[in-house]
């Protein structure tokens, strides 16, 4: 009796995986994203932000759960004139008297979307160095001849 119950459930067993694995689908970034395109002037962008160091104003803003202490930043209104898809607008819902609740909205910032930026702006920063140093190359071949 017990080897007929083993049976059946790794029978139900097989069927599961074979059919999991069937309905699975092995899907690359590449194929789900589409619009993909290049990061342009990253360099000159990320010279436009201005980081800042900052605390919230914890004690006006109870009601928002802000964290204490110094951060290091971005103000949301400036950062968004120079990537404007990196902010987006947070409704935050918050008890304001015995059963009465309001509404605010803030802006947030996607600050993990800067980094391919980031690394956008270090290959063009890099780009320009190597064609910098070719040029001081070739001006110490033109100086040593000319000598």
């Amino acid at each position: 009796m017990y080897a007929i119950n083993i049976r059946k459930a790794f029978l139900s067993l097989a069927f599961v995986f074979v059919t999991a694995t069937l309905l699975a689908q092995d899907l690359s970034d590449a194929k789900i994203k589409k619009n993909i395109e290049p990061i342009d002037n990253s360099l000159q962008r990320i010279m436009q932000l201005e980081p800042k160091k900052y605390e919230y104003n914890v004690s006006d803003f109870k009601h928002l759960k802000l964290q204490a202490g110094s951060q290091y930043g971005f103000i949301a209104e400036e950062l968004q004139s120079i990537f404007p898809d990196l902010v987006k607008e947070k409704s935050v819902n918050y008890m304001f008297g015995k059963n009465i609740y309001r509404n605010a909205t803030i802006k947030t910032i996607d600050e993990a979307g800067l980094i391919p930026v980031l690394v956008a702006s270090v290959k063009e920063q890099q780009a320009e160095i190597e064609k910098l140093k070719m040029e001081v190359l070739q001006l110490k071949k033109q100086t040593a001849s000319v000598q």
